[in-house]
């Protein structure tokens, strides 16, 4: 009994991530190249960062066939 619950709890975790992990890459990229405006000894690394990560953003989302 408690691995129908552990099997509905791991399907609701990979739902979640499947739906929401490109979005979460890109708010995470976009807050580090707004602080990276704003902190000129840090930029090239968080500019660098967060360019990283809306381009891995982007890409998953092709992936999964997004337009």
């Amino acid at each position: 009994m408690a691995l129908e619950g552990g099997d509905r709890m791991s399907k609701v975790i990979e739902t979640w991530l499947s739906n929401w992990f490109t979005v979460v890459l890109f708010i995470g990229g976009a807050v580090l190249i707004a602080v990276a405006a704003f902190l000129f000894n840090l930029v090239l690394g968080y500019l660098a960062s967060g360019v990283e990560l809306c381009v891995i953003a982007y890409i998953l989302d092709k992936e999964r066939g997004g337009q």
